[in-house]
């Protein structure tokens, strides 16, 4: 059973170390938050609140609709600086676990408001609600995300169990479809610098060169590139395995978080082993490419239209 926190009656124990002002002025200097034009507007114990005013870039293509991935990063980084104030902890400190994303609607044009609150406060863990609405107060998507409390900033290194990653790991980018190199290449490539090194029917490889501009205020690489990466990935095998697809949303998906990133680049690869009925089920795994350790996995449910 995990056991819950209880709040003190001494309030010196209650009162953060540090204000919350200094967190924020931390996560301005978010590389891959600041990219994307997300900002905080308040943080208290109880809650985190940032916002996203509308910028092009964050489209999923020309004339699309704010890109997923990025819709996710943000409630990550909403729950995060949460986390951080309310156990008065330094960032490192909190480690992602676990974070599912569910897509009500879609938005473009506009600002909209994440916001982040515990579903649970516990020792050792902080289970947060996140959720993002745009002007009009509709909700566009939700995320329920599991946070361990470390006791130091030491960096909690996974061991593998009953897994072996794939080999080789770089998939062979022969064969691969025109828009690689066209469409969905070009977009990926201008906006975040990502790499497609495979795209086939039901099949993608994306890769994030390593690069400053993919940290987080940390200094590790932000769990929010991990979670674009994922999304998309589990999106382009699927779309180009229908010849009159038309495009498609993810419902939602979900990652598991095995251990932290700070000097590698990473490869994301992304298979669909379930289709039915326009919904197409896809497992996707994150590695270090050099190391070759498995840094996140976990699974997407996209619909084509």
């Amino acid at each position: 059973m995990i056991e819950t926190l209880q709040h003190s009656s001494d309030s010196a124990k209650n009162s953060p170390t540090h204000a919350p002002s200094l967190l924020l002025e931390q996560y301005k200097k978010d590389h891959w938050a600041s990219h994307w034009g997300i900002r905080s507007l308040s943080l208290s114990t109880e809650q985190s609140i940032l916002e996203l005013p509308y910028k092009e870039i964050q489209l999923n293509q020309p004339n699309g609709v704010v890109h997923g991935g990025i819709l996710a990063s943000s409630m990550q980084d909403a729950a995060l600086l949460l986390a951080c104030e309310a156990y008065d902890i330094e960032p490192l400190q909190a480690e992602l676990l676990d974070q599912q994303i569910s897509y009500i609607g879609s938005t473009r044009d506009q600002t909209i408001t994440i916001s982040a609150n515990f579903s649970r406060k516990a020792r050792r863990f902080a289970f947060i609600h996140a959720e993002i609405k745009d002007q009009q107060d509709r909700l566009i998507a939700k995320s329920q995300l599991c946070f361990r409390i470390n006791p130091d900033q030491q960096t909690m290194i996974s061991s593998p169990a009953h897994y072996q990653a794939p080999s080789p790991l770089l998939l062979d980018g022969s064969d691969k479809h025109p828009m690689t190199e066209e469409r969905f290449g070009k977009t990926l490539m201008q906006r975040c610098g990502l790499e497609i090194t495979q795209l086939k029917p039901y099949i993608t490889q994306l890769r994030m060169p390593f690069a400053e501009r993919y940290k987080d205020f940390r200094g590790q690489i932000s769990s929010g590139v991990i979670l674009h990466m994922a999304d998309t990935a589990g999106v382009l095998g699927p779309v180009i395995s229908e010849s009159k697809a038309k495009g498609g949303a993810t419902v939602d998906f979900k990652m598991s978080f095995c251990e932290p990133t700070f000097d590698e680049a990473l490869l994301t690869t992304s298979h669909c082993i379930i289709k039915s009925n326009g919904l197409m089920f896809s497992k996707i795994e994150v590695h270090g490419e050099k190391s070759q350790r498995l840094k996140a996995f976990g699974t997407q449910t996209f619909l084509l239209a």
